[in-house]
């Protein structure tokens, strides 16, 4: 703050020694400024033409600025049109601003490119910058879920700095990548987003060929373009964003307590005729734990480990510049700490944008990030907690922590990991991602680009867990590893935009290189019996057996040509056609090299005479798309087949020596080539009333064939599988957005508008190598690729069916499944598709509500229709030799159709049909976030000389409505690292 309050001295500096006449004629001039519907614009920028001085109004659309009579204010706010007024002998000058369609779409982004909105072919999707920054997310792309429509996502885990699950339109290939391209300011950035959301200006999604084509390989399962923001010419601009919030559990199955498990123990043992009464407990459990049960102990050993976790974040940026120069600097802190202690991530980052104007048609520019993340991740002790006995004590009467508590000395503590000492994962990654570019404009409709892009990392991560850890278990020997890497990606393009215009006609092309390659080496040792435990994995020499090491180095390389032509007619009729060639390195010799054309129509029916005076119908296009895309998304060296270590002792007396040798692994691919996705858009974009009403509706079918998999070989051929371009899958589905604005405006400024989106995709296989079934991988024609193929369970068996389960060799209590053949028994034929991952439809729908200086967010979530492996619901001892989720079991007392009856006679791997145990519908609905947020009045921003503040709190993932509460589905059925809930407080701040 220092060096800001010094450019404020020598400010105020400067106005003194003006001249009295100059300074004389200076004044405050105030307004407001609204939209033609009369709702207050926040944010509008107004600057003293020919001057630095400028400022911005605030939420309600006020403003106040120094000029003196002469001078000219321009007004600008993005899709209004640029107005300009002059100051007379009035203060108060008020504006009503009008759209202007043409600064509207100028903010979409496409690929090496910009085009105005109405000018859109393809299908894009925008994520406006007030979305990017309502919620807090430790990765940006969080916030695309239930508000892009083809958007698949959902967070992963409740770890701290866990990943996302994401996909565009479904997913494609069975063996190849499936994840969408992400482009940092022209650059491949990766699924991991490091960007804070304040920094990042916009976010365009491309979803079908005609957009994504451009990128070729890289491309072909989507594209997200990210434009981060730069500085603008006017005065310095200082912003601070902080937030804090606190995390608990989001939702959890219920494990059994002590008496429930003991009840569970009793009744498997009375199934094999072991207990009948409590005075037959001493038979089946052991001294500890029946002394326990008796005096009323046992712990809930999952509530010992999850507590309470938090994250903040705080940033602060500086922009600005002159006509010749700009900049943009941001600084940011961000730290999380997850439910389970030792889990937590800081992430540390700065970036800095240039731009500089060499020449009037010569420009510089550089955008550089660096990123530090140190990161202590977790063992999942969650495992071991739900299975355990609860019939006993973490800690004696001392407080410290007994190792093995439930009286048997193979049975540790779940909190064994937190003593300090025992066990440390630690990753430690530094990140260089920036580039350089070069804008030329030899003629006035021609500008040449030239942009060097450097992504760097390096990163180190170290393991140790003591003896007694859940890792290498009851006085197992210790282990230690770490591993060291480095990755390089270099890219270099160059292209060039042209525009002509002549008359109704508009024609516009793109002609453009690209070349990158990735290096990645990575080096890792490993071994057990650390010498000393205070070394971790420091010292890798004092390991003292089990030693091994391993080292990799894994290149990459993809060069690419590519062209794009867009025309337009009378603003109405628009064409664009694209071809692009990638050459890649991982493919085999002869099939490097791929041509992906796609082709685009558009037909802007609103200026067409019949509606275009139309006073309810404000927009209506028509598009449609076709293109191909290509997708080499396999490792490297796939093409040459592989060597495997093998391990051989050779006899010398009473020893063996060890000795090492190498076999073929994998056969070489001589013909592996490019795998293809056909995709047809067809695509509508309305507005009604003035765009009270307006959005998009799309339709697409992608088909994808020549498929990246492996095929299974004979055994004769001394190889089991090998890559090749074998099968087909196909995506259908339809998108569609809503925007709407409920209540424009009211005499007492309310203000309500929504967005919805709706996404359903059925993914679905086409053709597999070997007939309709592939049951080694789950792959079935014409069913999602991950699908689940199972027993049809109809209950359990009731006592009055005792003769019918007879038949089938099962008797009242078993699991009854269904016979689908009718043939009387039960066989493998019998099996049937259970149900899929891919949901029937996903919702978002979005509320903002406005009065004054308040607002009020409320965003609803849900994904329907998906089928989930519960790790709860599977989990079910049977047996009763360990605990588990709490379950409905069947017993003559109790003849539910739920779960079969407990048999300490049989386990899960032996009962029959226990796998169709786990299946559950994991549909849900969430509240996903419900902000409430202030923006303090001008006359106190004024009074505290700061141009804005704001406040706010949101309540993020608190309600979340399914079939399997309290548990929180869109964690996909596992119990590891379990959804959190945030309660959030933050504020921004603007000088």
């Amino acid at each position: 703050m220092i060096p800001v309050k010094m450019l404020w001295a020598f400010f105020v500096f400067g106005l003194f020694l003006m001249s009295p006449a100059l300074y004389a004629q200076e004044k405050q001039i105030t307004g407001t400024i609204t939209d033609q519907q009369g709702v207050p614009l926040p944010g509008v920028n107004i600057l003293v033409k020919g001057t630095a001085n400028g400022t911005q109004t605030d939420f309600d659309g006020n403003y106040a600025i120094n000029a003196a009579p002469g001078q000219v204010l321009v007004f600008t706010y993005i899709g209004l049109k640029k107005e300009e007024r002059t100051v007379g002998n009035a203060n108060t000058l008020d504006l009503k601003m009008s759209e202007d369609a043409e600064a509207l779409d100028e903010v979409v982004v496409i690929g090496y490119g910009a085009v105005k909105k109405s000018d859109l072919t393809g299908a894009v999707a925008s994520v406006k910058e007030r979305d990017l920054t309502s919620i807090p997310v430790t990765n940006a792309l969080e916030t695309m879920q239930g508000k892009v429509p083809g958007v698949d996502l959902t967070k992963s885990s409740g770890q701290a700095g866990a990943g996302l699950n994401f996909s565009i339109r479904g997913n494609r290939s069975l063996n190849a990548d499936n994840g969408p391209l992400v482009v940092v300011d022209g650059m491949i950035y990766g699924s991991t987003l490091d960007v804070n959301p304040n920094d990042i200006a916009s976010v365009e999604i491309l979803k079908d060929a005609s957009a994504t084509a451009i990128y070729g390989t890289l491309g072909a399962n989507g594209v997200v373009l990210i434009t981060t923001k730069r500085g603008r010419s006017g005065k310095s601009k200082v912003s601070f964003n902080s937030y804090y919030s606190v995390q608990s559990l989001g939702g959890y199955a219920d494990i059994m307590n002590g008496p429930e498990w003991v009840q569970l123990r009793r009744e498997s043992r009375r199934t094999v005729g072991e207990w009948s009464s409590p005075a037959d407990d001493a038979n089946i459990f052991n001294p500890t734990q029946l002394e326990n049960f008796q005096q009323g102990i046992w712990t809930d050993w999952a509530d010992q480990l999850l507590g309470t976790g938090s994250q903040q974040n705080h940033q602060v940026s500086v922009s600005g510049g002159s006509e010749k120069t700009t900049y943009y600097f941001s600084m940011e802190y961000f730290r999380e700490e997850g439910l389970l202690e030792n889990d937590n991530l800081d992430r540390y980052s700065g970036r800095l944008t240039v731009d500089h104007k060499v020449l009037d048609n010569l420009k510089l520019s550089t955008n550089i990030m660096y990123t530090m993340k140190d990161h202590d991740r977790r063992r999942d002790p969650l495992n071991q907690a739900n299975k355990m006995s609860p019939l006993g004590r973490p800690y004696d009467d001392q407080g410290d922590l007994i190792t093995f508590p439930v009286g048997d000395s193979s049975t540790l503590n779940p909190l064994v990991d937190q003593l300090p000492g025992n066990y440390k994962d630690n990753e430690d990654n530094k990140r260089f991602f920036g580039n350089i570019s070069l804008d030329w404009t030899p003629l006035e409709n021609l500008t040449f680009t030239s942009r060097l892009g450097v992504d760097h990392m390096n990163f180190r991560r170290g393991v140790f867990s003591a003896t007694n850890t859940l890792e290498v278990g009851a006085d197992g020997l210790s282990l230690a590893s770490a591993e060291n890497g480095t990755f390089n990606r270099t890219t270099w393009e160059n292209f060039a935009n042209y525009t002509y215009t002549t008359g109704k006609h508009e024609i516009s092309g793109l002609l453009g290189t690209s070349i990158w390659k990735t290096t990645e080496e990575n080096y890792r040792a490993e071994g057990r019996d650390l010498a000393s435990a205070t070394m971790l994995f420091h010292n890798l020499g004092g390991l003292q057996t089990q030693i091994r090491v391993n080292s990799s180095l894994e290149e990459k390389q993809l060069a690419s040509f590519f062209g794009r032509v867009n025309y337009k007619y009378a603003d109405k009729y628009l064409v664009t056609l694209l071809m692009r060639a990638d050459g890649s390195s991982v493919l085999a010799p002869g099939n490097k090299w791929g041509y992906f054309p796609s082709a685009a129509l558009s037909w802007v029916l609103k200026e067409e005479n019949f509606l275009k005076d139309s006073q309810t119908v404000s927009q209506l296009k028509a598009r449609v798309s076709y293109g191909i895309s290509g997708n080499s998304a396999v490792s490297p060296y796939q093409t040459l087949g592989s060597l495997s270590k093998s391990t051989y002792a050779y006899d010398r007396g009473t020893d063996e020596t060890p000795a090492f040798g190498y076999y073929p692994s994998l056969i070489a691919s001589n013909n592996l080539s490019w795998e293809t996705t056909a995709t047809t858009n067809l695509g509508l974009d309305f507005g009604f009333f003035n765009n009270r009403i307006s959005g998009s509706l799309d339709l697409y079918q992608q088909n994808t064939s020549d498929l990246l998999m492996q095929r299974a070989l004979p055994t004769s051929s001394g190889f089991s599988t090998a890559w090749d371009n074998i099968g087909k899958t196909r995506n259908r589905g339809l998108e569609l957005y809503v925007n709407t604005r409920n209540i424009v405006s009211q005499d007492n400024g309310f203000g309500w508008s929504s967005d919805i989106t709706f996404t359903t995709n059925k993914e679905e296989i086409r053709e597999l190598p070997e007939g309709d079934r592939d049951l080694a991988n789950g792959w079935f024609v014409g069913q999602p690729i991950s699908s689940f193929y199972d027993y049809e369970k109809l209950g359990i068996w009731q006592l009055d069916e005792a003769d019918q389960a007879a038949s089938y060799g099962q008797e009242p209590g078993d699991i009854k499944v269904r016979d689908q053949d009718g043939d009387g028994v039960i066989t493998p034929e019998d099996r049937v598709i259970i149900g899929s991952t891919v949901p029937d439809f996903t919702l978002g729908f979005n509320n903002r509500f406005s009065y004054r200086g308040l607002e009020l967010n409320v965003f609803v979530y849900a994904r329907q229709g998906q089928t989930i492996i519960s790790e709860a619901a599977g989990s079910y001892k049977v047996d009763a030799l360990e605990n588990g989720p709490k379950v409905d079991y069947w017993t003559p007392e109790n003849p539910t159709n739920a779960y079969p009856r407990p048999d300490a006679g049989t386990s899960r791997a032996s009962t029959q049909y226990y796998s169709t145990l786990q299946y559950v519908d994991g549909s849900f609905v969430k509240i996903r976030d419900i902000t409430l947020a202030y923006n303090f009045p001008q006359s106190l921003t004024e009074y505290l000389k700061i141009s804005k503040l704001r406040c706010y709190a949101t309540a993020k993932n608190y309600f979340v409505f399914s079939d399997i509460d309290p548990y929180d589905p869109e964690r996909g059925g596992n119990l590891s690292f379990p959804m959190t809930r945030q309660l959030v407080f933050g504020i921004n701040l603007e000088l």
